[in-house]
């Protein structure tokens, strides 16, 4: 390699020198910039950002009719197990975790009741249940999976609606319920979840 003083340098060659410094510094410019932009267009481990579109994760579901079949099985059990012996069915149902339920019920007569639910879903989620009478209501969270189903004590008289929500629309999931009418003896705790009984 030739190296040059200060003296050897014609204006020529300062030209061309300069020229050729400002063409090898854009070239390298840009490759730095090409190179940061394939940089920031990989996705780095456990980072989301991406250039392409982002993509929604499915929600969890059953593989199958077993899975379904099974959770079926496990609702029934948790209703089951808050079940008084003295208990006598007024009405039962299922409805699915999406659709939720609205349905209006009588308690007439002298003996109490209970409405008991029972949630089961693919992946941990609760629904919002709603018990309304007159100008009373009150709103309870029931978790889907649970081994006792929720039990709510309603006390005889007018009609009284259950409606049970849920916030993702599409969920996939189950909820049973039941109403029973029970002897006074057999009520736990308060005697009417609707009104409450503080205060």
């Amino acid at each position: 390699m030739r190296c040059h003083t200060p003296t050897d340098w014609s204006p020529m060659r300062t030209r061309q020198g300069l020229a050729l410094t400002i063409i090898v510094t854009a070239m390298a410019l840009t490759g730095a910039c090409t190179e940061q932009k394939n940089q920031e267009g990989k996705a780095e481990p456990g980072n989301t950002a991406s250039s392409s579109p982002a993509t929604t994760t499915p929600a969890p579901s059953w593989d199958g009719k077993e899975d379904q079949e099974d959770a079926m099985r496990r609702a029934t059990r948790a209703l089951k197990a808050v079940q008084p012996d003295g208990a006598s069915r007024v009405d039962e149902g299922m409805e699915s975790l999406a659709r939720g339920l609205k349905k209006t019920f009588t308690a007439q007569g002298d003996r109490a009741y209970t409405f008991d639910v029972a949630c089961q879903a693919p992946a941990p989620r609760s629904v919002t249940l709603t018990l309304t009478r007159g100008d009373a209501d009150s709103e309870w969270e029931v978790t889907c999976g649970d081994r006792e189903a929720d039990q709510f004590n309603i006390a005889a008289g007018g009609p009284f609606t259950v409606r049970i929500t849920h916030a993702v629309k599409d969920a996939e999931g189950l909820v049973l319920w039941r109403l029973n009418t029970v002897a006074p003896d057999d009520v736990d705790g308060c005697e009417d979840d609707i009104k409450g009984c503080e205060g």
